[in-house]
């Protein structure tokens, strides 16, 4: 789309990427802003495992990780989450690999 210089692609195709994704079966299996907030999560954590001292990235932690299921409960209400879908810090780097 970008190197294309297509400003956006719901003029073109009529439809929403995500739609599209969906359409052909290549759907992400978690929306994509609780992805990066997980990636965020995971990415602070390995940098407090090297900078134990570090109080801010302690802090900046603690807020992303409140965030998540905050952002997993509103996907599990129209059903794009299961239910019975739950943050865990210890094997959340499964999710992003």
């Amino acid at each position: 789309r970008d190197s294309h210089g297509i400003a956006q692609v719901k003029n073109v195709t009529g439809r929403k990427i995500l739609r599209i994704l969906k359409h052909n079966g290549l759907a992400p299996d978690i929306p994509e802003d609780l992805y990066h907030l997980i990636k965020k999560a995971v990415s602070v954590r390995k940098h407090m495992e090297k900078a134990r001292k570090d109080k801010d990235a302690k802090f900046r932690l603690i807020l992303v990780e409140s965030r998540i299921p905050r952002v997993a409960r509103y996907y599990t209400r129209p059903k794009q989450l299961p239910a019975s879908w739950r943050y865990d810090s210890a094997t959340a780097s499964t999710l992003v690999a």
